[in-house]
């Protein structure tokens, strides 16, 4: 196994603690692990399979910790700017988490210089992407950062803070433009799947990329968590920033807004805050929307930068999980804005659009996975695309640990907590008994001769179901129920028609279909 395959194998156990634990202390830690597989290309991954995850993740800070000094050097103990780097931003994101990290960290700020000399640093320079960048960290990070230098050096430091100046031409002659904590760089429209489910909000942002602010302004894509809205929000940044250099794309978490909002009112800057958007941002990318409602003070300044973005021509995209209308505490003025724009959805994807996700992310990570498979994992998860990719990684550290191919079997061994084997089909026994019980009968009473109002009807509806559940036939079904075949062709139609014709049993019939076919308690 090489490097990186461990440096795999631990991505994937972070996302099993991930889910497990939250992010606040166990996802950094792992990253702090795949920094250690880099450094020094151990073996982690062993570790984990001897302790188990749990022990494993105590063994991590028992281990690395007291190793932090040191890892910013290489064996022959030379500090290298890119070792410094890798140990400082595994550091940082312990102390501010993953999404600023990601979004001002990452996007926008580099080591320029370690002084007086490599081999007794005293001061840190690190260089912003742009004036935007380098008020924001300045307000909000300089003592994390400076922080987390000195647990990489093991000696209080001064840091330094540079702006960019020397920032080039754009190539189509408009003046450069300062680059804002922008999107993530690999959810673009190239790895995005469309489907029926999403072949709409497609479509609405390739316009909005095309003629940013001429066209569904706002754009707002709604629909349930883990469908794709915030990979298509990002690919609307990404192909922005490429078809348009001059055009500024911002984009922002709800929560994160607020934070930021937040900052700016205790440093009363709040007008600042607002002049930034409305003078610098051309694309503003607003996240999960629905994590503002309700914050009164929040609402009345996003109300401000969406006027005054509008007013000056800026596009605006926002995502939430509910369309504008189910959003009851959000204020009236800003709902009715959102409501301007074009609303579009983003469905559940169907079997054959979610086993086209999934193929197309088992190919980057190299996994082979055979049809059966594809359509079995496609099956049991529907609900969210982020499911689907944490199954897809556990998967992938099962078959790298185990040196098994991927089949069914292997499957449902190994994974038997996320893919279970499909529940047997429901009995004939089964649909008696669960019909008898919802009617207040004995199974007796249905398979008798009694025929009484109360007890004839919830025959005819077991046998009926068990035709539409079992597709057993006629004579099948009227030896399960001591009746003849001319018997069990009348009660299904005499069930199927007053199902049409009544609402109300329809919903009966639909309801009791549904418990039939729920697996036994």
């Amino acid at each position: 196994m090489n490097s990186d395959l461990y440096r795999e194998a631990a991505a994937c156990i972070a996302a099993d603690a991930h889910g497990k634990y939250g992010s606040s202390e166990y996802f950094p830690l792992m990253r702090l692990l795949t920094i250690q597989i880099e450094i020094y290309h151990t073996a982690p991954l062993l570790v984990a399979g001897c302790l188990g995850l749990e022990q494993f993740l105590r063994f991590g800070y028992t281990f690395l910790r007291p190793k932090a000094r040191h890892r910013a050097t290489d064996r022959s103990g030379f500090l290298s700017m890119d070792l410094f780097w890798n140990d400082f931003c595994a550091r940082l994101e312990v102390k501010i988490g993953d999404r600023d990290m990601d979004a001002w960290v990452r996007s926008g700020l580099e080591v320029s210089a370690l002084l007086p000399s490599v081999s007794d640093v005293r001061r840190v320079v690190f260089r912003t992407a742009s004036r935007w960048h380098h008020d924001w960290i300045a307000e909000n990070l300089h003592a994390e950062i400076a922080g987390a230098c000195a647990e990489v050096l093991g000696r209080t430091v001064s840091v330094e803070l540079l702006g960019d100046s020397a920032a080039a031409p754009a190539a189509n002659g408009h003046p450069p433009r300062a680059r804002i904590p922008s999107v993530d760089r690999s959810l673009v429209f190239e790895n995005f799947v469309v489907g029926r489910c999403n072949e709409f909000a497609h479509a609405a942002a390739i316009a909005v990329v095309e003629t940013p602010a001429h066209i569904y302004n706002p754009l707002f894509i709604y629909g349930s968590t883990g469908l794709g809205k915030t990979h298509l929000s990002h690919a609307i940044g990404n192909r922005v920033e490429q078809l348009h250099p001059h055009l500024n794309v911002c984009y922002y978490g709800a929560q994160q807004f607020f934070e930021q909002m937040v900052r700016a009112i205790q440093n009363q800057a709040n007008l600042q805050f607002q002049e930034r958007f409305r003078t610098e941002v051309d694309l503003l990318i607003l996240d999960d929307i629905q994590f503002i409602e309700g914050r009164e003070r929040t609402e009345e300044e996003l109300f401000h930068i969406f006027e005054a973005m509008k007013a000056n021509g800026k596009q605006i995209v926002i995502t939430s999980d509910e369309p504008p209308r189910n959003l009851g505490k959000l204020a009236p003025r800003l709902r009715t804005r959102f409501e301007q724009g074009l609303l579009v959805d983003v469905q559940p994807p169907d079997v054959e659009t979610m086993m086209a996700i999934l193929a197309r992310k088992a190919q980057a990570m190299r996994l082979d996975i055979p049809t059966d498979v594809q359509y079995t994992i496609a099956q049991r998860v529907r609900s969210s695309v982020r499911e689907l990719e944490g199954v897809l990684k556990r998967l992938s550290a099962l078959h790298a640990f185990y040196r098994t191919p991927i089949t069914l079997p292997f499957l449902h061994e190994r994974m038997s907590d996320l893919i279970p084997p499909p529940a047997p089909a429901p009995t004939p026994e089964r649909i008696i008994n669960r019909v008898a019980d919802h009617y207040h009968l004995r199974s007796s009473d249905i398979l008798g001769n009694r025929r009484p109002a109360n007890i004839a009807w919830p025959r005819q509806v077991a046998m009926y179901l068990t035709r539409v559940i079992t597709g057993l036939s006629f004579p099948e079904i009227g030896r399960a129920f001591s009746r003849d075949n001319s018997t069990v062709q009348y009660a299904c139609n005499r069930v199927e028609e007053s199902a049409e014709r009544d609402p109300n049993i329809r919903a009966e019939i639909e309801l009791l279909d549904r418990l039939c076919r729920a697996p036994l308690a």
